[in-house]
């Protein structure tokens, strides 16, 4: 059996479908990985509190976490968030498209989420 070695194997030229690799900005990795963080600390506010939870938080002085100012990337942010959580993201993975993703960049964060 041979063995490739790393440089030849994971090369642009070996990827099949070159243009349709999976590319997000740096921007849109960073939303995955707040995204991915925020559910893991606290659920992405998923999960409505009770009164009592509320009132502790904030005497605490815990504020809830407020929506990016951009809204393509504050809808990546919920796809990941009920990924995370094992809701269903379907209606998010169709805004997803509206807003210029493609399929595979879709899966990739889904797969990511996971």
């Amino acid at each position: 059996m041979a063995y490739l070695a790393p440089s030849t194997v994971f090369t642009s030229k070996t990827v099949p479908g070159d243009s349709d690799a999976p590319t997000l900005s740096a921007l849109e990795w960073k939303v995955v990985s707040l995204a991915i963080r925020e559910a893991a600390d606290a659920g992405c506010g998923s999960v409505k509190s009770s009164w009592l939870g509320r009132l502790m938080r904030r005497a605490a002085g815990v504020a809830p976490k407020m929506p990016l100012a951009d809204p393509r990337l504050e809808t990546l942010r919920r796809f990941v968030c009920r990924v995370r959580g094992r809701a269903d993201a379907s209606d998010l993975i169709s805004a997803l498209r509206d807003l210029g993703y493609s399929q595979n960049q879709i899966s990739a964060v889904a797969m990511l989420a996971r």
